[in-house]
Order: C-alpha cells, then sequence, then structure tokens
C-alpha cells in the first residue's frame, strides 16, 4: 500500500483564483506550522465538547503562517487554542467499504474514519475520492432506505456551518492530505442535519441541467433565427426575490434554535430558489464567475446586515461570518472536481448560504443600508500595534498608516480569535480581486436587486474596517471575543 505523507510542507494553492500569501513564513515558521498540525492530528479530537463545537486549531495556524506570522505567534496560538481541546477518542471498531454508512455521524468512529479515508486518498488521490464518497449519488441516496439509513454525504460536508468544508478547503488550497483526511472524517460523523436541503432530487437534476445546457448550446450555433436565450438569474436576483417572499417575512420565534426553525417551514422554499440560480459551466471561466457571485453575495450579507445594527455601529454576526470564511475555499475546491461535482457543490452551498441569511432575518438584510453602507465615511480604527509617528520624509506629512489593510492584517495575526484571522484573509483576498470594481457596472445593476447599482469594490475593505473596529471592543470572558450572536 502507498504510503500518505499528511503534513509535507504546504505547496502553491491549486488555483489563481485561490489566495496569495503574505511574505513573512520561513524555515522557522513553516517547521512550527507542522509540528502543530502534526501533533493536533494525533493529540486532539476533531470536536472539543459534547456539544461538537469543532476544533480549529489547524485552521488558526495555516490562516495567520498564510498572513506571514512568525513561529513565535504559531506557537502561541497552539498554546492558547490547547486548554479547551478534547483528548483524541479510541473507535469501538474499524471503518471499511462495507460498513462506512453504518456508522456515520457517531463522533466515536472518526479516528476510524481519519484511517479509512487516509487509505483510500494514499490508493486513488483526493479527486477521485471527493468522487466517490461525497458528490456520488450512491455517497447520498439508497434508493427505498428509510431516511436515516440515507448516506447525505454531501449535507454532512456542508453541517456545522460548513466546517467540515472549510476544513477540507485548507487541505487543498495549501497542499496537506492530513486536513482533506480529517475534513471528510469530520463530515462522515457529523449528523446530517440539513437533509432537507440535499433532496434526492438534487443528484439527479444536475446531470440533466448538463445535457440541456449543452443541447441549449447547441441550439445556439444551429439555429440562426430561434428566440434569444433567457437572461441568467444573478444571485442578486435571487436575493430580490427573497426579500419580497412573505414566506420569509416573519423571523424565528426561538433565535437560539434559529437555523433548525428555518430548516422545518421553509428548507423546500430555499430549495426552490436556490434550483433557479443559473448554473451553466460550458464556457472557460464561467465557473470562476459564479463564485465571484458567491464571494460578493456572502460578503455583502455579513456587512450590510451588521451595518447601523439598533443597539451598535456594526453586529459582527458569528453566523453570517462563516458564510465569508467559507467562500474563500471555493476556488480551491473545485479544482480537484469534475464538471458535474461542481455543480453539485456550488449549487449545495448556494443552498446552505441563503438558508443562514434568511434564518438572521432579525439582523438581516435592509435594502435602505445598502446606499448608507457605500456612502458612509467609514473610518478604520486605530491599531495600537502599528501607531507611529509620521517620519518627516513622508510624501504626504501626517499619513501614519500608507495602506488600511496594514494594521487590519497586523490585528488579525495578534488577536487570540481563530475567527478573525480568516474572516480578514477572505476580505483582504476579495479586495485584491475585486477592490477596483467601479458602481453601475450592468451586471449588477441590471439585476433585481434594488441598490446593486451603487455596490462597488470598497465592500470589503468597509466589511473588514468594521470587524476589525467590532473586535477591538473591550470583551470578557463570556462575550465570545467580540462575535455578536
Amino acid at each position: 500500500m502507498a504510503t500518505l505523507d499528511l503534513f509535507p510542507a504546504p505547496s502553491q494553492p491549486p488555483s489563481l483564483h485561490s489566495p496569495s500569501r503574505l511574505p513573512g513564513a520561513g524555515i522557522a515558521s513553516t517547521k512550527a506550522l507542522l509540528d502543530v498540525l502534526k501533533d493536533n492530528h494525533e493529540k486532539w479530537h476533531i470536536f472539543f465538547n459534547d456539544m461538537r463545537f469543532h476544533n480549529h486549531v489547524s485552521h488558526h495556524v495555516l490562516a495567520i503562517w498564510a498572513l506571514g506570522a512568525n513561529k513565535d505567534l504559531i506557537q502561541a496560538a497552539y498554546k492558547y487554542d490547547i486548554p479547551i481541546q478534547k483528548p483524541a477518542i479510541k473507535p469501538p471498531g474499524v471503518i471499511n467499504e462495507l460498513n462506512f454508512n453504518d456508522h456515520l455521524g457517531v463522533e466515536e468512529y472518526y479516528i476510524a474514519y481519519v484511517d479509512f479515508f487516509k487509505a483510500k486518498i494514499a490508493e486513488e488521490g483526493v479527486s477521485q475520492v471527493l468522487e466517490t464518497y461525497v458528490f456520488a449519488r450512491s455517497a447520498n441516496i439508497i434508493d427505498g432506505a428509510p431516511q436515516n439509513k440515507q448516506p447525505l454525504m454531501l449535507a454532512r460536508l456542508f453541517d456545522g456551518a460548513a466546517h467540515p468544508m472549510i476544513h477540507v478547503g485548507y487541505g487543498l488550497e495549501f497542499g496537506l492530505p492530513g486536513m482533506v483526511v480529517e475534513g471528510l472524517a469530520q463530515a462522515a460523523v457529523h449528523e446530517a442535519r440539513d437533509a432537507p436541503f440535499y433532496p434526492a432530487s438534487l443528484f439527479d437534476s444536475e446531470s440533466v441541467s448538463a445535457l440541456n445546457g449543452l443541447a441549449s448550446k447547441l441550439d445556439t450555433h444551429l439555429v440562426l433565427d430561434g428566440p434569444k436565450p433567457k437572461k441568467e438569474v444573478h444571485l442578486f436576483d435571487i436575493m430580490a426575490r427573497i426579500l419580497k417572499d412573505d414566506r420569509f417575512k416573519d423571523p424565528p420565534a426561538d433565535m437560539q434554535e434559529f437555523f433548525t426553525e428555518t430548516k422545518k417551514a421553509n428548507s423546500s422554499a430555499i430549495v426552490e430558489y436556490a434550483n433557479q440560480w443559473t448554473l451553466n459551466l460550458e464556457e472557460p471561466g464561467d465557473v470562476h464567475r459564479k463564485i465571484e457571485q458567491l464571494q460578493w453575495m456572502n460578503t455583502l450579507i455579513y456587512g450590510v446586515s451588521g451595518f447601523n445594527a439598533p443597539e451598535k455601529e456594526f453586529f459582527a454576526d458569528f453566523f453570517l461570518m462563516h458564510l465569508v470564511t467559507s467562500s474563500l475555499f471555493l476556488p480551491s475546491i473545485v479544482a480537484y472536481l469534475t464538471p458535474a461535482s461542481q455543480k453539485l457543490f456550488l449549487r449545495g452551498y448556494l443552498t446552505i448560504s441563503l438558508a443562514f441569511w434568511v434564518s438572521r432575518r432579525p439582523r438581516s438584510f435592509n435594502l435602505d443600508n445598502i446606499a448608507k453602507f457605500f456612502s458612509a465615511d467609514l473610518v478604520m480604527p486605530k491599531q495600537p500595534s502599528l501607531t507611529f509617528e509620521s517620519p518627516t520624509w513622508a510624501l504626504v506629512p501626517g499619513t501614519a498608516t500608507a495602506n488600511q489593510w496594514f494594521p487590519i492584517i497586523q490585528d488579525a495575526i495578534l488577536h487570540q480569535d481563530d475567527h478573525l484571522c480568516k474572516i480578514q484573509r477572505a476580505f483582504m483576498h476579495f479586495a485584491e480581486r475585486y477592490g477596483t470594481r467601479e458602481s453601475g457596472l450592468e451586471d449588477f445593476a441590471g439585476t433585481e436587486l434594488a441598490g446593486a447599482n451603487v455596490i462597488d469594490g470598497s465592500l470589503f475593505i468597509r466589511a473588514a474596517g468594521l470587524t476589525a473596529k467590532a473586535m477591538g471592543r473591550v470583551i470578557s470572558e463570556n462575550d465570545g471575543l467580540g462575535w455578536d450572536r
């Protein structure tokens, strides 16, 4: 059997659309990173408590390493995260192809699933394992089996605010098979609580839509005088339609169970809207144009939803934050998938994104806030870590910070909270890709979303600055390190 190096030195990202890395990583910091990843893999469980909260050790150290953290910071981050971790659990038995479905959702089998995926990836490679054990119809639907016996691996990948997907995404972005193994094993022991968002029809409809897309493409070449092709449905169109839909008018009664209530009341409606998205991936670059829509949408949801909250300047929503951090990994994941699986993955991801958005309606979108958000003079917070006197030779006297991103990223690296470095890394990447976009361009302005004509590339620095300011608030141990819930 082939051996698998779980944690080699990180490789270059698999796609030009994946995030770039800031200089700073060197021999010592990379060794510290790999030491932490290996120690975490051997010692700790994937959940750190009985409520199935996720072990974020690897997410934390990889994010700050990519932002240029030195050895001492990487070691300090691990030391900070260790006290809450839960020791690894010896599994009751082994997992093989015959009993793979029998123990799905059972966290005591996590290490057994790790061993299974380790062997499979060593034998077949990452892409084939993803196709076979996540995206194949047989990995999700067993015809004739009761609901509680369905494998539903795609639903498990997106469960828990998409944490298994994020974990796999880190592995694919950084070329770390151990992270892919852990992420797939984490998906396997997640409950399939979001199954209503992934009906059996999804695994048939994407193959059918692929054929229809091909037929439509042929028609455009063969029919000289046929009807004009339908306008593509943009994600902003879908947002506008949801905002007008009375089914989503009333917020969940119990904000402790907001997602469960939304799922019970409106899962079919959310799937209906997700299926409206035009997702033909026949032309070169189509998949990344669709990813761009997702990244804009999720950042807009997080930023505008939190802006001008009644009780504070910015409501840094802990749950909507995960829409931003997870969207960072879309390019790295689709790079390993077939076109059919890319469609399944992106539509599934859209579904869970819409579900989280509508479930947070009390803190949610206000169309008037779009214009306010983009017209506001958002002063970036002053971070003491980069405060200094402007030198006499400065081109602009009195300018202490030459780039607004410098203090934001500096504090993201230094901050104890592991989510802050992840969301600021995402915002920085999106600003790199989309930050020069002007308002009023037709692809946004021509959608059904009122106010989309004012959206421009400042979205990402605005959201990053508001987040930095929110996370710099005076906090206590019980405040969740600044995030709002």
